[in-house]
């Protein structure tokens, strides 16, 4: 070994366990960290991903939807996939002479100015949803909860406590009036949790494709954002799998007739 080998050693040596040390305590301190600090630092990461940019948290579900003993003996639910003909059928049934309440109807009532709904949906989501004459914007509000389920979540959390109310206003009247049947047209019954309201559900389904030409129709809409508007809803299938009759809108309004009157003669009998 020639001279000054062991002093190059030492230090090569002192050198590694320098290292090793700060390696080790560098564990230590990740270890720790993992273990105690992690958990909080996942949970406020996860928190943070799941809060919409409207910065509201969510309400439980509302027990407004309840049904009051006074309503006619029998309430009928009309749902379906949107544009896929409820209204349609509506009127046909309207027809018949059984009263139709429209509940897409009361949801614009509600939004109009002046009503608390528009003012909640303003404070909640700002005053760009409102045009220059500060009535609702519906576009821009449909714009938003296309791109946010929390926001579409909220918005109907708004809304439905307004349209139940003038709803059960409407159905103690025509309860008082003597009507024992009364429809009631709800486009989102099922997403909406008002299953329990009704007597009967009936659905009315169309092709997808169709639906989405009459969307990209009446609301000047492109393509894409009817397909994306559909698909907010539940599927036609499940809705009449959990319906009690089903009316298929497929082959245009005499064979929609026909069958609307076949559901007349059912829903009198009832």
């Amino acid at each position: 070994m020639r001279k000054g080998e062991p002093v190059r050693i030492f230090e090569c040596f002192t050198i590694f366990c320098s290292y090793y040390i700060a390696v080790t305590i560098l564990l230590i301190i990740t270890n720790l960290f993992y273990r105690f600090f992690h958990p909080l630092f996942f949970q406020w990461a996860t928190d943070m991903t799941s809060i919409s940019f409207h910065q509201k948290i969510l309400p439980e579900k509302a027990e407004f939807y309840k049904r009051p003993p006074n309503w006619p003996d029998k309430v009928i639910g009309l749902t379906g996939g949107i544009a896929s003909g409820k209204s349609t059928v509506g009127r046909m049934l309207s027809g018949h002479n059984f009263p139709v309440i429209d509940t897409d109807m009361l949801a614009k009532e509600v939004t109009v100015p002046g009503e608390p709904a528009l003012a909640e949906l303003v404070k909640t989501f700002g005053k760009g949803i409102l045009d220059d004459n500060k009535v609702l914007d519906r576009n821009r509000l449909l714009n938003i909860i296309l791109d946010d389920a929390s926001a579409r979540q909220l918005v109907e959390r708004i809304i439905h406590p307004y349209v139940f109310k003038r709803m059960d206003g409407m159905l103690q009247h025509l309860a008082a009036s003597g009507n024992n049947i009364v429809i009631v047209e709800v486009p989102l019954l099922f997403e909406a949790g008002w299953q329990k309201l009704f007597d009967y559900i009936v659905a009315v389904l169309a092709p997808e494709p169709l639906c989405i030409e009459r969307l990209v129709r009446r609301k000047r809409i492109s393509h894409d954002t009817a397909s994306q508007w559909i698909a907010t809803q539940i599927s036609q299938e499940v809705k009449a799998g959990k319906s009690d009759y089903v009316v298929q809108n497929y082959a245009g309004l005499n064979e929609l007739q026909i069958q609307v009157n076949r559901l007349s003669e059912i829903l009198k009998h009832l």
